[in-house]
């Protein structure tokens, strides 16, 4: 029986923080897999450090906080899987870690995974009890490095990835997983791309593309994020063009990095628009959901705008604004435009937003500075959330299809026959469709 079929975006918007109004907060990450998820983020003037807060109800509430346990800030990065709840974040310059198995009920204790005095953006990325984290290390002459765990973060070993670059990001497919980074030259931030399969060993990077340089000035946006899906297929979206015309642009390659393809433009918005620190999440039907900041509405109104693609990033839909307000962005007194982005006057975003998606939902969370106290825009966290475009929720399906095939949400394949599988989630796939059984 058929119960509901989506056909497009309505996102729902929500602030995550409690704290006060005239308090900022920024640099964002999330992730939700059904009804449990977290997101992490800085306290900017509060504690300076970060803070995280879970939902188990797919985002419609936010538990209260919970801060580091003793750690300062900055690059929280929150990944679920499961009743996994995994935490990253650099701490004093070391990269530290922590989990909850039972759905942020009880934790275990912090490790300092990256077993070093001198780190930086700590990304993580998750396969079953298999985690890495890509970090740049200062410790030893290996720039970016690799830390690895076989099971699910009671452990962990290192390993050098590359000696040269920095602000690294990780993700990973069925198959392999991928470490990120950037290195300047001249007008462009290369983005190079190291593959592995246990993230003990690397492959040589390969160049994915040109990030404008012009984000570099201190602080500085990540200016890019990666995914992957499937296996081999993986993709980068980035801030391309100059600071006069910044926009956001889409890389993709189907053989695990090996090669690249051309840059992909995502909008056609002219040049008078900005496009601004985008993030990029696939859900597992192989979509890909796109978010970024953007003035198109005028200066000083920006919101966050999504566009999808259904072909792995070779076309992309329409875009439209996900927040339910415009907000001043850094375009006020004291800030001076996307140019002027400094830790001052409240005038700072973070330096990344963050997107997240499962069969049923596309998520993502991000800072902007609607909340106006005392007559100055502060910057608070914010999660919005829409059904995927695909999506379709059965309670029953009677009757054989042919060539069906079902997976767990996880990727594996269970067979053809829903009636002989157990009370929970599947994806189905027959013949050119998917969609989502939930199974009661």
């Amino acid at each position: 029986m058929l119960l509901a079929i989506f056909a497009d975006y309505p996102f729902t918007n929500l602030r995550v923080d409690d704290y006060p109004d005239n308090t900022s907060h920024a640099e964002v990450s999330t992730a939700v897999m059904f009804n449990l998820g977290g997101t992490g983020w800085i306290d900017l003037n509060v504690t300076g450090e970060n803070a995280f807060s879970l939902t188990h109800d797919g985002g419609l509430t936010w538990e209260p906080h919970f801060g580091d346990p003793g750690a300062a800030c900055c690059d929280p990065v929150v990944r679920i899987r499961g009743n996994n709840v995994h935490l990253v974040w650099l701490g004093l310059y070391r990269t530290y870690y922590m989990r909850s198995t039972d759905g942020g009920t009880t934790w275990g204790s912090v490790i300092d995974a990256g077993n070093c005095s001198s780190t930086d953006h700590p990304w993580l990325s998750v396969r079953n009890d298999t985690l890495v984290i890509i970090y740049s290390n200062y410790c030893t002459s290996s720039t970016i490095y690799s830390a690895y765990s076989y099971n699910n973060g009671v452990s962990w070993n290192r390993s050098a990835v590359y000696s040269t670059g920095g602000v690294p990001m990780a993700t990973s497919d069925d198959s392999l997983f991928y470490a990120i980074w950037w290195r300047s030259s001249g007008s462009c931030i290369y983005l190079y791309v190291s593959r592995s399969t246990n993230g003990a060993v690397w492959s040589s990077p390969t160049n994915a593309a040109c990030m404008t340089a012009d984000i570099a000035p201190n602080p500085y946006p990540v200016g890019y994020q990666p995914v992957a899906w499937g296996k081999g297929n993986v993709g980068i979206i980035y801030m391309s063009g100059s600071l006069s015309d910044l926009k956001v642009s889409f890389v993709r390659s189907t053989n695990g990095g090996a090669t690249w393809s051309s840059p992909i433009r995502i909008t056609s918005n002219p040049s008078s628009v900005a496009e601004y620190m985008p993030a990029l999440a696939a859900d597992p039907y192989g979509n890909l959901h796109a978010f970024w900041y953007d003035n198109r509405a005028g200066y000083g109104l920006w919101g966050l705008y999504y566009s999808y693609s259904s072909d792995g990033g070779i076309t992309w839909s329409p875009s439209i604004r996900v927040s339910d307000t415009y907000f001043p962005f850094v375009e006020r007194s004291g800030c001076g435009g996307v140019g002027g982005v400094d830790y001052t006057n409240d005038c700072w975003p973070g330096h990344y937003i963050d997107a997240w998606a499962d069969s049923n939902f596309v998520y993502v969370a991000w800072s902007d500075n609607r909340v106006i106290s005392g007559g100055r825009n502060y910057w608070h966290i914010w999660f919005a959330y829409a059904p995927l475009p695909s999506t379709r929720i059965s309670e029953n399906v009677e009757g054989e299809v042919k060539e069906r095939k079902i997976y767990t949400v996880d990727g594996r394949f269970v067979g053809d026959k829903l009636e002989k599988l157990p009370i929970g989630v599947y994806l189905v796939r027959e013949g050119n469709k998917s969609y989502k059984v939930i199974r009661r």
